[in-house]
């Protein structure tokens, strides 16, 4: 006659313990994993302390405007300036040059019913471009413009300007945290298919990483049941 002798809860327990560390150290690792791919996957935003500055001349230096290009009116023979930098103070950084009317108009008047508005353009220092773009070279220009112009219509006679929801003007010529580039041309949707984000890419690897981890934990628990 055999006795049966069922096992003691402590030892339920301690045969269960190996199991419960294999998962707790499986999703250890597995939120680490998640916590990866949202890092990699997360979106790079550009660099906003940087911003372009509207500046007027105040005899030979750069005084930072006190209103903005849509409800400013310059004068025949003024100096507006526009830099990209970071702030300094209270305000932006002012351009480089300093502002010199007639070298950039030179002394002709100007036509009946317009004024002459020189402008200078600063797109800045390579460190506080935005991401992944190069600033280009400062440059001036002369803006013909009617005699009710803006400070917005004097840029844009001269440049390629573009404002944010708000209205402020966030890129020059292409240039600035919302610059928009040029549209790509057209492509067969064949080898759209193949195109991935970094952050598809990333999300891939991470949930292979989690199921390869499962399975492992798994393995390792049933190969210890077996050896009990």
């Amino acid at each position: 006659m055999r006795l049966m002798v069922r096992p003691s809860r402590r030892d339920h327990t301690l045969r269960k313990a190996p199991m419960l560390k294999v998962r707790s150290g499986v999703a250890a690792v597995a939120a680490l994993v998640f916590g990866l791919v949202l890092a990699l996957s997360a979106p790079v935003s550009a660099d906003t302390t940087a911003f372009w500055g509207y500046w007027q001349a105040d005899g030979s230096h750069w005084a930072f405007a006190k209103t903005g290009p849509a409800t400013a009116h310059p004068k025949d023979g003024a100096v507006e300036g526009w830099r990209f930098a970071k702030a300094s103070g209270n305000t932006g950084t002012p351009p480089h040059a300093r502002p010199d009317f007639t070298a950039v108009c030179g002394s002709a008047p100007a036509p009946a019913g317009s004024k002459r508005v020189a402008v200078v353009l600063d797109y800045g220092e390579p460190a506080e471009a935005p991401s992944g773009a190069t600033p280009p070279a400062a440059k001036t220009a002369c803006a013909i413009v009617a005699k009710d112009a803006t400070g917005s219509d004097v840029l844009a006679k001269v440049a390629r300007p573009q404002a944010d929801k708000s209205g402020l003007i966030c890129a020059i010529d292409a240039f600035g945290p919302c610059a928009k580039a040029a549209p790509a041309p057209s492509s067969s949707a064949a080898p759209a298919k193949h195109k991935r984000s970094a952050g598809s890419t990333a999300l891939t690897i991470g949930v292979g990483l989690v199921l390869v981890l499962a399975a492992g934990g798994s393995m390792m628990a049933v190969r210890r049941r077996a050896n009990q």
